[in-house]
């Protein structure tokens, strides 16, 4: 079976490559997305929601809100068909808000 595709190849490796520039976010590639529900009760941020796509051969796809998604990743492991990808959350808000070079516990002065 060396040859064989893993019946389940998992979460893409976490952290992507650019998280050293960029927060990570989720995003849905819709023609993949099946519609199976499987991501919405997963998510604890509320980031994911199904919208109608008529034109859809499932007739919705689930949408990442990006205000609300941590990245996380639980949506890539709930999800049968990896339809999520990986895109750098480059929102100026996003960047600012990282920590680079030190971890939170140590810029609080209360420790």
């Amino acid at each position: 079976m060396s040859g064989d595709k893993p019946k389940y190849p998992g979460l893409p490796p976490l952290p992507p490559d650019f998280v050293s520039d960029y927060p990570p976010l989720a995003k849905v590639v819709e023609d993949r997305c099946i519609a199976c529900d499987r991501c919405l009760p997963l998510c604890f941020f509320d980031a994911l929601y199904m919208e109608d796509r008529p034109s859809h051969p499932y007739a919705r796809v689930a949408v990442v809100v990006p205000a609300r998604c941590t990245g996380c990743g639980l949506c890539f492991e709930a999800c049968p068909v990896d339809a999520f990808v990986w895109v750098p959350d480059t929102a100026p808000k996003a960047i600012a808000n990282k920590v680079v070079g030190s971890s939170a516990k140590e810029n609080h002065e209360s420790y």
